[in-house]
């Protein structure tokens, strides 16, 4: 397939020189070109080309990393944005006095929102009040039902009906042992 390379007079051996180089022999019915394109404005110059190559390099390499960074900010805004996100912390580090004292408050402000009422039946279960988990479970389910909240619920009754059918232990008095 024969090139064609337009190009302005005074760089004509300057492009025969890069065909060469690139081992594509020129045919002998090669047009070095007249400047009528030139006259026209129709190409560019060849360091135009290559300015614009750079140029549209550099934009494709801010357009990947802005679509990066619109990536992270659309997964972490979901956990920032949750009013629980403090009280599934605090639960998380053992504070269960301060994480319960945040959620009752939360969920004052949010009584319909299930997922708070779920994050407080989990507070009270790690602290082994199984009739306000039970309580608090129910009441998540009930303002929309996933199937895992069934499965936690009918996991705290039936804790709750083998905790209640255990004898009670009598504490031993401290000088006693």
């Amino acid at each position: 397939m024969p090139v064609r390379l337009l190009v302005e007079e005074d760089q004509a051996q300057r492009a025969a020189h890069i065909l060469d180089d690139a081992r594509i022999p020129l045919p002998e019915n090669v047009d070095l070109g007249d400047d009528s394109a030139h006259k026209t404005g129709a190409l560019p110059e060849a360091s135009e080309l290559e300015k614009l190559r750079r140029m549209n390099q550099w934009i494709i390499g801010l357009l990947i990393l802005l679509i990066a960074i619109t990536i992270y900010l659309v997964s972490e805004m979901p956990r920032r944005s949750s009013p629980w996100t403090p009280v599934i912390q605090l639960a998380r580090q053992y504070d269960y006095k301060r994480a319960l004292q945040l959620g009752q408050e939360i969920a004052a402000e949010h009584p319909t929102d299930y997922y708070g009422h779920e994050v407080l039946g989990d507070i009270y279960l790690k602290m082994g009040d199984l009739d306000h988990a039970e309580s608090e479970f129910t009441r998540a389910y009930e303002l929309s039902p996933p199937q895992y909240l069934q499965a936690k619920l009918k996991a705290v009754r039936e804790r709750r009906e083998r905790e209640h059918l255990k004898p009670q232990a009598t504490p031993i008095p401290p000088g006693r042992r």
